[in-house]
């Protein structure tokens, strides 16, 4: 098992919202991967949960501005924070470039920014297909 993984946004939007039809394969992935190695977020992937899980229509039972604060404060009690830094926005920026990145994939280049500036290569996702081009990084999917 890896010493460090980060977590896409997916993967905390399936933990929380036991309605989704992911919620139990991401949770069964999770056990396997909590306790054996150092899980990462980033303010971005905060902020994106939030976004997610108050929209209505986009889960089945979006929760209240005291709910998603709520858990945003669990959240970074239990795992490590991945901060946007100068470093991270350098990587970003060459990211763009090597890859030709443009429009809504640049949030996943940054997902790979933070996790290069931390020294993490492994990344736990529903999403593998957005990250495949990122050949620095290797995918746990659920």
């Amino acid at each position: 098992m890896p010493d460090k993984i980060f977590l896409d946004t997916n993967i905390l939007v399936y933990l929380a919202n036991e309605d989704s039809p992911f919620h139990l394969r991401s949770a069964e992935k999770f056990k396997e991967v909590a306790g054996k190695s150092e899980l990462w977020i980033s303010r971005q992937v905060l902020r994106e949960y939030a976004v997610v899980m108050t929209r209505p229509g986009i889960v089945e039972k979006p929760l209240s501005s005291k709910e998603v604060a709520s858990d945003i404060e669990k959240w970074e009690s239990i795992f490590q924070i991945a901060d946007e830094t100068e470093e991270v926005t350098g990587i970003l920026v060459e990211l763009i470039k090597a890859h030709d990145i443009k429009g809504k994939k640049i949030h996943d280049a940054n997902i790979v920014a933070s996790m290069m500036a931390n020294s993490i290569q492994t990344l736990f996702t529903l999403n593998v297909d957005d990250f495949k081009k990122f050949k620095k990084i290797q995918l746990i999917a659920i």
